[in-house]
């Protein structure tokens, strides 16, 4: 639990309000999820914190597409644009591999922290800290 520690720790000091929660979201399965305290950077936080899920259209089309035991024939899920997480964490609920690309400093802090507390060993979720893309801006 160093790590996430470590994570968190970190993640705190990207914090504009310097408290971030753990959020179990309303979602089948639940998950917890790392999200920020009121920083008004992104609509995640902003529907995660009173809702406890992001996109419902999206989220169920997620679900039909990766539920019923999906996961447990082996896909990777590829999360380009990873954001803070959220598809990349209801794909590790669900049980499935999850590669999360995210260039973005502040919300990959909190990526990593919600991978690392529902993966803490890294064996089914990796976080890469780059974009996607033939051109470099």
């Amino acid at each position: 639990m160093d790590v996430l520690h470590d994570i968190f720790d970190t993640t705190a000091e990207f914090n504009r309000s310097g408290s971030l929660n753990v959020v179990d979201t309303q979602t089948e399965p639940n998950f917890p999820m790392f999200v920020c305290d009121g920083c008004e950077r992104c609509d995640v936080c902003t529907f995660i914190r009173p809702l406890g899920y992001f996109a419902p259209v999206l989220t169920m089309i997620f679900k039909y597409i990766l539920g019923d035991g999906q996961c447990n024939r082996g896909p990777l899920v590829v999360d380009v644009g990873a954001n803070m997480g959220y598809f990349s964490a209801y794909a590790a609920a669900l049980g499935c591999k999850v590669a999360s690309f995210e260039p973005n400093k502040h919300p990959r802090q909190y990526l990593e922290a919600t991978a690392a507390l529902l993966d803490p060993n890294h064996t089914l979720w990796k976080v890469y800290p780059m974009a996607i893309g033939e051109e470099v801006d």
